[in-house]
């Protein structure tokens, strides 16, 4: 089936720069190293500028190479959006949706919104990455995602081809398992908090640096992360069959009341920041993309609302 593409020429320098290396490049693209030499020799040819400099073991980007890469991949991304939208008409919505979700969004709000979507458009292939800002914007920014549903950075700090839509103000909260006995107090001290282990999730460092923060302002110690995970169902175990404490989004515990976690008491949130949707601009008339962000923001205003 014929799909829009960058140029063959933008396609081997994307592929070299995420390598680094011509042999493993010519690997992945099924090509020979002479072809893809030949090629690049081309695209800097056309361009007047070396793309790539020559080290022992491999390649780096020059300066020129490092400022054409962010147009190369919006070029890609752009290609494959176009893709996207094409097909969908051409085949009566078929295709294939990426989503990104951060872990509240991704626990919370989105595999309800990403059934729905599949009653509306049954032929419709859903890719949902689970990851926090570091792992999920990246990808966003690349093409390799088409909507994420985030905590939002500032709007000066996204790439002009990404729109920014916000739809609530996040409390970062204490955490515990319901029956933890911090849990079952009206009122909670800074001090108190750094006597229990604490279990993070642990790509959000982030949230670390918060809580390390917010315990300074407190006047205490810092607490002790006994363990740290990259399950959010393993942190989510820990909390409700030990003693640890998080730092998460308070609407984990307002949006799945029957997961076994309870708000600690403490007086203040941790950190607050606004959460929403980022996606391209390109992808914003999409009817699959409009239809989930719509169901997710719906869904969060319902749970603010409780």
């Amino acid at each position: 089936m014929p799909t829009l593409r960058a140029s063959p020429l933008l396609r081997h320098f994307l592929a070299v720069a995420d390598a680094g290396s011509l042999t493993a490049a010519a690997t992945r693209l099924a090509i020979t190293q002479p072809a893809l030499t030949k090629n690049i020799q081309k695209l800097e040819g056309e361009l007047g500028v070396p793309l790539f400099e020559r080290l022992p073991r491999g390649v780096a980007l020059t300066s020129y190479g490092r400022t054409l890469l962010p147009h190369a991949r919006r070029i890609q991304a752009e290609c494959h959006f176009a893709d996207v939208e094409m097909q969908a008409f051409r085949r009566g919505r078929t295709g294939r949706l990426r989503i990104g979700a951060g872990p509240f969004f991704g626990a919370a709000l989105v595999p309800v919104a990403v059934m729905d979507l599949q009653r509306h458009y049954p032929k419709l292939d859903v890719e949902l990455v689970v990851g926090v800002n570091e792992s999920t914007h990246p990808r966003l920014f690349d093409g390799a995602l088409d909507i994420v549903f985030c905590g939002l950075p500032d709007g000066a700090e996204l790439p002009p081809f990404v729109e920014r839509h916000p739809f609530f103000e996040i409390e970062a909260r204490v955490i515990a398992g319901s029956r933890h006995p911090l849990a079952r107090r009206r009122d909670v001290p800074a001090s108190a908090l750094v006597e229990y282990p604490w279990a993070i999730y642990q790509e959000d460092r982030e949230a670390i640096a918060h809580l390390y923060a917010a315990m300074r302002e407190a006047g205490t110690k810092p607490p002790r992360i006994a363990v740290e995970t990259t399950s959010l169902t393993m942190l989510i175990q820990l909390l409700k069959d030990g003693p640890y404490l998080t730092c998460v989004a308070d609407a984990m515990v307002t949006a799945q009341p029957d997961r076994g976690l309870a708000i600690v008491p403490y007086a203040r949130p941790i950190w607050t920041f606004p959460a929403g949707a980022l996606l391209h601009r390109s992808l914003a008339r999409y009817a699959p993309v409009r239809f989930v962000h719509d169901a997710v923001r719906t869904a969060a205003a319902r749970l603010r609302l409780r």
